[in-house]
C-alpha cells in the first residue's frame, strides 16, 4: 500500500489531484519532448544518417553555422546587472549589490550555464533557468541557477506565463542507492525501474539503455503556490510512484521559497501562442537545409557517375573484362579484333548547370532566413572593401541579433530579481565577498538580508542589464567617437559645462565616468585660476589663464617670486 509511510501535513485526496494533473501535464506535452528530440538531431546533422547505405547521404552544416554564429552574437554581449534604487535610503545598498551580483553569478559558474543554455535556445526556441536555493551549498548554503532540461519539466497547457501554472513538475532520475540513503523510512520501495514511460534523447537511437534506467528512480518535484491572507508562498511535494518523500508544509508556513513565484525563467526566442515556449531556428531552417543536402547529393552521385570511367562489352565481343578491370595488369588479351561494337566507353552526362544554381539559391535562402548573412563573418561582395562600410553593413544586418537580445536580457533581469529574494530570504548571516578592482587590488563587502529589509523599511530596486563587454567592432565605433570629440575640444576644462551638457545627451558608454573627470577638470581649474599667493607681505593672482596640469601651483609661486 502506498503512502502508507507518510504522516505529515498532505492529504491524500490532495496527492490524488497532484498525481492526476501530473499525467495530464505530461500527456500533452508529448508534442514539444518528441519535436526538443527531433531537432537535437538536426542540430548534430544526424537527419539523413543511415549506416547501411552504400553511398552516405551528404549532410552539409549550414544549420549548425547559423546556430553558432547566433551564439556567438550572445556571448559577444554577456549581460551585466546594474542595481538601481527606487528609494534614496536604498542607495547604498544597490551600490553594493551592483558589485557583488556579478560575484554571485561567478559563483553559481553562470557564465557556463548561460552559453549552455543559449545552446538549447537557439535550437529549441526556449531555455529555462533554475534559480533555487542549496542549502547544502558551501559554509551556510548559497544560491543555484541552473538549466532545465524542458524534456524534464512540465506546466499547464495553454498558459503563457510559467507563473499562471496551478502546478509546476520537475522530474529527475536520481540513482536508487542515493534515495535509500536519504530517505532510510522507505529504502524498500525504491526498486529501480520506473511506472512510467521515459522520454529521452536516446531515443534517436532506438530507446534508453535499460541498463543504465534499471538503478535509477524518477523522482517529481512538484511546485504550487499557497496563498494565506495577503501572503502567498511556493510550496515543494517531492514523490516516487505515487510516495511522498517530504513535503515543505511539514516544515513551516513560510513554504520553500516565500517571494510566491515559481523559482524558473524561460528565456523564449521566437513566441508561440498558447505556450511559454516558442520555436527556435532548427524549426525555421530545415526545410531549406533538406532541400540543400538533396540537391547536394544529386550533384555528388553524378560527380561520382561521371569521375569513374566504365565500358560496356559485349557479350563474347572476345575481350577479357576482367584483365580490362584490372589496373594492375600491362596486357589486356583479346580473341579477334577490337572495335566499337565490341566495346565502347560509358560517358555519363554532367550535371545541368541549372540544378546547381538551384542548390546555390537555397543556400542563399537558408542564410536570408536565418540572418546569416556573409558580410557578419567578415565576406563582402560587390566591391565593399572599405572599413567602415563592412563595419555599417555589419551593425545594419545585426538588428535581428540585438532583438534576440532584448528577449535574452528580459530573463537575465528575472533571474536577477530572483538572486536578490533568496539574499533577502536566506542571507541571516553578513557573507564577505570580494571585489576584483582594476588597479589590481581588491575591495571586501559585507552583505546580508538586514541591508535588504529591517523592521520598518523593505528595500526595493530595479534592475537595469548592459552588455558587459561589447564586441570588438562597438568598441572600435567607441574609441573613434572618443577620438573626435577630443578633437572638438570637448575635454578642455574651459568649456566644461557645455561639454557635459553634449555627454549628458549622447548615448555612450561609460559617460558617467567622463563627466565625473570633466568636473573634476574644471574644479582644478577654477582652483588655479582663482590661487593667490601671498610674496613679501601682498596677495598677488597667479596667472589667469594657466592651463589645469599637475604641478602648475608650483609653477605660479615661482613667476610670482620672479617679479617680486
Amino acid at each position: 500500500m502506498k503512502n502508507d509511510r507518510y504522516s505529515g501535513k498532505i492529504k491524500l485526496e490532495f496527492f490524488g489531484k497532484v498525481q492526476e494533473y501530473f499525467k495530464i501535464y505530461r500527456d500533452n506535452k508529448q508534442e514539444l519532448d518528441h519535436r526538443i528530440i527531433d531537432n537535437n538531431r538536426w542540430y548534430k546533422s544526424r537527419y539523413n544518417s543511415d549506416p547501411d547505405a552504400v553511398i552516405p547521404e551528404p549532410t552539409t552544416p549550414y544549420l549548425f553555422n547559423v546556430i553558432a554564429n547566433k551564439h556567438a552574437d550572445a556571448m559577444d554581449n554577456y549581460p551585466e546587472p546594474n542595481i538601481l534604487e527606487r528609494s534614496e535610503e536604498d542607495t547604498q545598498v544597490a551600490e553594493k549589490l551592483t558589485k557583488i551580483l556579478p560575484m554571485q553569478l561567478d559563483l553559481c559558474d553562470f557564465k557556463r550555464t548561460y552559453s549552455r543554455a543559449w545552446w538549447y535556445k537557439l535550437k529549441n526556441g526556449a531555455s529555462c533557468y533554475g534559480i533555487f536555493y542549496n542549502p547544502d551549498s558551501g559554509k551556510n548554503g548559497d544560491i543555484d541557477i541552473k538549466r532545465i532540461d524542458l524534456l524534464n519539466m512540465f506546466w499547464e497547457p495553454g498558459i503563457i506565463d510559467i507563473q499562471d501554472s496551478k502546478f509546476v513538475f520537475l522530474t529527475a532520475l536520481i540513482d536508487r542507492e542515493e534515495l535509500k540513503v536519504k530517505y532510510p523510512h522507505m529504502a524498500d520501495r525504491f526498486t529501480g525501474g520506473n511506472s512510467m514511460d521515459i522520454l529521452t534523447y536516446d531515443d534517436v537511437l532506438g530507446g534508453p539503455d535499460q541498463n543504465i534506467l534499471r538503478d535509477k528512480c524518477l523522482v517529481v518535484d512538484c511546485y504550487y503556490k499557497k496563498t494565506d491572507g495577503e501572503k502567498q508562498t511556493v510550496e515543494l511535494l517531492k514523490f516516487y510512484d505515487g510516495n511522498i518523500l517530504e513535503a515543505s508544509e511539514d516544515i513551516g508556513e513560510d513554504g520553500i521559497y516565500d517571494h510566491g513565484m515559481y523559482p524558473f525563467v524561460f528565456d523564449v526566442l521566437y513566441p508561440d501562442e498558447d505556450s511559454p515556449v516558442g520555436f527556435g531556428f532548427v524549426d525555421i531552417v530545415k526545410n531549406p537545409q533538406l532541400y540543400i543536402d538533396k540537391l547536394d547529393g544529386l550533384i555528388s552521385r553524378n560527380a561520382l557517375i561521371s569521375g569513374k570511367t566504365r565500358f560496356m562489352v559485349k557479350d563474347n565481343g572476345g575481350l577479357n573484362e576482367y584483365e580490362l578491370s584490372d589496373l594492375s595488369r600491362d596486357i589486356i588479351h583479346v580473341a579477334g579484333s577490337v572495335s566499337d561494337e565490341n566495346i565502347r566507353e560509358l560517358q555519363a552526362k554532367p550535371m545541368h548547370s541549372f540544378i546547381i544554381q538551384h542548390r546555390q539559391n537555397k543556400i542563399e535562402e537558408l542564410k536570408e532566413i536565418a540572418g546569416n548573412r556573409d558580410f557578419q563573418q567578415g565576406d563582402t561582395h560587390g566591391g565593399v572593401t572599405a572599413y567602415s562600410a563592412i563595419v555599417a553593413l555589419q551593425q545594419a544586418g545585426e538588428k535581428l541579433a540585438r532583438d534576440m537580445l532584448v528577449t535574452g536580457y528580459d530573463a537575465f533581469r528575472d533571474i536577477i530579481y530572483f538572486c536578490i529574494e533568496l539574499m533577502r530570504q536566506f542571507y541571516d548571516d553578513p557573507r564577505s565577498y570580494r571585489i576584483n578592482r582594476s588597479n589590481g587590488k581588491g575591495e571586501y563587502v559585507t552583505f546580508s538580508k538586514d541591508d535588504l529589509e529591517n523592521g520598518y523599511h523593505r528595500a526595493e530596486f530595479d534592475i537595469s542589464v548592459s552588455a558587459e563587454k561589447n564586441n570588438p567592432y562597438s568598441r572600435i565605433a567607441q574609441n573613434q567617437t572618443l577620438t573626435e570629440l577630443w578633437q572638438m575640444g570637448i575635454f578642455d576644462p574651459k568649456q566644461a559645462d557645455a561639454s557635459i551638457l553634449m555627454l549628458e545627451a549622447m548615448h555612450l558608454d561609460g559617460k558617467e565616468k567622463i563627466i565625473e573627470g570633466l568636473k573634476n577638470l574644471k574644479a582644478e581649474y577654477e582652483e588655479n585660476i582663482n590661487t593667490e599667493l601671498e610674496v613679501n607681505g601682498e596677495k598677488i593672482k597667479s596667472p589667469q589663464h594657466k592651463p589645469a596640469a599637475v604641478g602648475v601651483k608650483t609653477a605660479n609661486i615661482q613667476n610670482a617670486t620672479q617679479v617680486s
